[in-house]
């Protein structure tokens, strides 16, 4: 059984604000929910953002997956949409037992992969997986929106 959204209201209560401008991108003015867990965070490299900007995230549902794969005790994969606003950033990050896939709705973001870090832009219809040892960010450097969606296995309490 899928688990319905989180209404607003208890998303607000587990993480900051998200400002909004009328677009319905989030705001550059303000910091916002990291998309990453703080044991993933790395020391910031030449060129990536040090701060998380104009990213809004809507968690959409879970699956609890112990019923299905008994190794999987108390993880679940997690599907969200993340909105990022032209010039907004995902900071870097480096994905510790969290694997995942996102998958581009609309906009373009680009990506910046260790070790590396060459840019790689991802539009409409893209999809880029994540595992773990992957080390990242994203900016969207376009001038609309961008918009995709998340499918992560993390811990049933993860946000």
């Amino acid at each position: 059984m899928i688990h319905p959204a989180r209404p607003l209201g208890v998303l607000a209560a587990l993480l900051p604000a998200v400002a909004t401008v009328a677009s319905g991108a989030p705001a550059l003015s303000q910091q916002v929910p990291v998309v990453a867990p703080r044991h993933e965070q790395l020391a910031p490299v030449p060129g990536a953002p040090t701060a998380q900007v104009g990213v809004a995230v809507r968690r959409l549902g879970g699956q609890p997956l112990d019923h299905d794969f008994h190794a999987l005790q108390g993880r679940e994969l997690r599907l969200r949409e993340l909105t990022i606003a032209p010039g907004g950033s995902i900071t870097l990050h480096r994905h510790d037992q969290r694997p995942g896939v996102a998958y581009i709705l609309e906009g373009q973001m680009t990506e910046w992969r260790g070790p590396g870090f060459t840019p790689r832009v991802i539009g409409p219809g893209e999809a880029v997986f994540e595992a773990t040892g992957v080390s990242h960010w994203w900016r969207n450097e376009g001038t609309s929106p961008a918009r995709a969606l998340v499918v992560d296995i993390v811990p049933v309490s993860a946000p």
